[in-house]
């Protein structure tokens, strides 16, 4: 009998990669549940398949609607939900710690990196118009528009966090002014990278390119509104690689249809139906790219993988995100599989 405990992949983006890393995952000492078929599942399909599993490697491609604080309280075998990710704003933390879970996160550099690469290749991608020539090329126009240059334009960052500054940092080689707003400013951070930490609303009014790197909550949902766009230059584009939550896509729309801004690259399809954002010629949309470049998928797969199995060997994790948790009486209910937690 395979006494070991289970660590079953419910992430779509890890189970992707999961084939070159099955025999690293198994020599740490967990029985490995990775079917690709678990990134497809309905909510309560996923409720089936992690029945008795002490690991769950998350978020699940059913996000927002698994796990509730009911699947939570139900499953009394799971110890530890590591998300493979860097955001969680859709994990009920207090419902996990109430119920003696341990969560993590996976902010690996790989991941933060690759993210910052997509928010330029957005805002390059815009700024030349790549895709709409290619696509005029594909249909035998070989139009050329005229874009606009990036270089030396004024980069304002909204979110200074490990994304925001790997972005600052990219700015530096386009010898790009910055501007950013940020509660925790890292002063060294700031001189070595000449950043200049402002109101939201002297970033919005100066910049050239704006590009969000905000954690998702109650206090930054709809962050960009009709109002913090009208503060944009008409010669202004928005970069968001962020949630997509952060923007009001209506006020968005109107705004670029009334050319009351240049252009916008967004790394999420247009969530309202039939969007007109897809037809524009100075909108670049992808898919929650991200951290979907092969180094960034895996290290932060990896990352997750190390924190759930420190929990389930009693140790404390790397990214821990409810330290309360340890002073759960529910955590014993959910013993590690180590005799004692180890400090």
């Amino acid at each position: 009998m395979d006494t070991r405990p289970t660590l079953i992949v419910l992430n779509a983006t890890c189970l992707d990669v999961v084939d070159g890393l099955r025999d690293w995952i198994e020599s740490l000492g967990v029985r490995l549940c990775a079917d690709r078929a678990l990134g497809t599942m309905s909510v309560e399909e996923t409720d089936r398949a992690v029945e008795g599993a002490d690991a769950w490697i998350l978020p699940a491609s059913n996000r927002g609607h698994f796990p509730a604080a009911e699947h939570l309280r139900r499953h009394r075998s799971v110890k530890v939900l590591a998300v493979a990710a860097s955001g969680y704003e859709w994990l009920d933390l207090v419902a996990a710690s109430q119920n003696g879970i341990v969560v993590t996160n996976a902010p690996a550099p790989e991941g933060i990196e690759a993210v910052a690469d997509q928010a330029f290749a957005l805002m390059l991608a815009v700024a030349r118009q790549i895709p709409f020539h290619h696509q005029a090329l594909q249909a035998g126009r070989p139009d050329r528009g005229i874009g606009v240059a990036v270089w030396r334009k004024t980069l304002g960052i909204v979110g200074l966090g490990n994304i925001g500054k790997a972005a600052a940092r990219r700015a530096a080689g386009f010898e790009m002014p910055v501007l950013a707003t940020t509660r925790h400013p890292d002063e060294g951070f700031n001189r070595r990278y000449g950043v200049q930490v402002v109101s939201l609303e002297r970033l919005l009014a100066e910049s050239d390119f704006v590009s969000l790197h905000l954690r998702l909550n109650a206090e930054t949902s709809g962050a960009i509104g009709a109002r913090e766009l009208s503060l944009m230059k008409p010669s202004a584009i928005l970069i968001n690689t962020a949630r997509q939550q952060l923007v009001d896509e209506a006020a968005l729309t109107q705004a670029l249809l009334e050319k009351r801004l240049a252009g916008a690259g967004l790394d999420d399809p247009p969530s309202l139906p039939n969007s007109p954002l897809l037809g524009l010629p100075n909108v670049v949309c992808s898919p929650h790219l991200g951290n979907r470049a092969l180094e960034g998928m895996r290290a932060v797969f990896q990352a997750a993988v190390q924190d759930a199995v420190a929990v389930l060997d009693g140790r404390r994790p790397r990214y821990l995100l409810n330290p309360e948790v340890y002073d759960s009486p529910a955590l014993r209910a959910r013993r590690p599989c180590s005799a004692e937690l180890r400090p």
